[in-house]
């Protein structure tokens, strides 16, 4: 197949294309590193000629001192000229990165309904990344509905890099606090590896129409077990696990369910406890 990719040399792009090229298939990126703009529409509908499918990541990170305008405009209306490329080249789907932030319980801006956290999760965005995010995974719905090419919107969490483990190990070594303080997001995380096989998988997997998917390691990324963290963390938000968190104890807190049942996704890389 022949991939469109937006943000290919970014943390995630660059794992997502390498992925792609061992497995066969070619690749067309698009990223601002080599002076491509999500916003020029006749670049992106010219970049995007010939190919089956895209995967789009191009975006602000949500970081603090981001233009709440400028990142409305890189997310919302770039996706609108991605979506819109797709339905021009008659690409057989559209893989979206969203993020966790779509649901408002991240960043420390709210706590969650109950624990752990599932796909029905409501999604009350609070902040303009949120809000984009969310804004643009109901564009993909009803662009799915409209013109019957799939969209799959992944919501990873914090993605981690192979060398960042023994950074935060270290890390915490020597400030056990720095777990939590200033948020804690619930232990969740999620090797680039690894969502970048979800990626790759979200291509060829059986036609979901639209949905919209969490993406998490099986595990929390802890050597304090889950419902420990979760009972200290936050004691009012209701318990709805089940026994799989006595026999797992280290289970994650973010549930990964639709990815495995809709892409055929399984984790390979987890928190090492000492």
């Amino acid at each position: 197949m022949k991939i469109f990719v937006t943000g290919n040399r970014g943390r995630i792009g660059s794992h997502i294309e390498s992925q792609l090229t061992e497995q066969g298939h070619s690749v067309v990126g698009f990223d601002k590193a080599d002076g491509h703009n999500i916003l020029d529409y006749s670049a992106v509908r010219a970049a995007a000629v010939g190919c089956d499918a895209v995967i789009h990541l191009a975006s602000l990170l949500g970081g603090p001192h981001d233009d709440p305008n400028e990142t409305m405009r890189i997310s919302v209306m770039g996706s609108w000229h991605v979506l819109q490329a797709a339905e021009a080249e008659q690409m057989q789907r559209v893989v979206y990165f969203s993020s966790v932030n779509a649901l408002g319980i991240f960043m420390g801006q709210k706590a969650p309904d109950y624990l752990p956290i599932d796909d029905e999760h409501p999604a009350r965005p609070q902040s303009p990344y949120g809000l984009s995010k969310r804004l643009v995974e109901e564009m993909c719905r009803h662009f799915t509905q409209r013109t019957g090419i799939a969209t799959i919107c992944l919501r990873p969490p914090a993605v981690w890099m192979p060398e960042w483990y023994a950074h935060i190990r270290e890390r915490r070594t020597q400030d056990p606090a720095s777990e939590w303080n200033r948020v804690w997001e619930y232990g969740a995380f999620c090797d680039v590896r690894d969502v970048a096989a979800a990626a790759v998988l979200a291509l060829t997997c059986p036609d979901p129409g639209h949905v919209t998917i969490l993406l998490c390691a099986d595990d929390i990324g802890s050597d304090t077990p889950s419902r420990q963290m979760a009972q200290k963390m936050l004691p009012d938000v209701p318990w709805v696990g089940g026994p799989e968190y006595e026999s797992e104890p280290y289970r994650a807190l973010v549930s990964n369910r639709r990815a495995k049942e809709v892409l055929g996704w399984q984790p390979k890389y987890a928190w090492e406890r000492a």
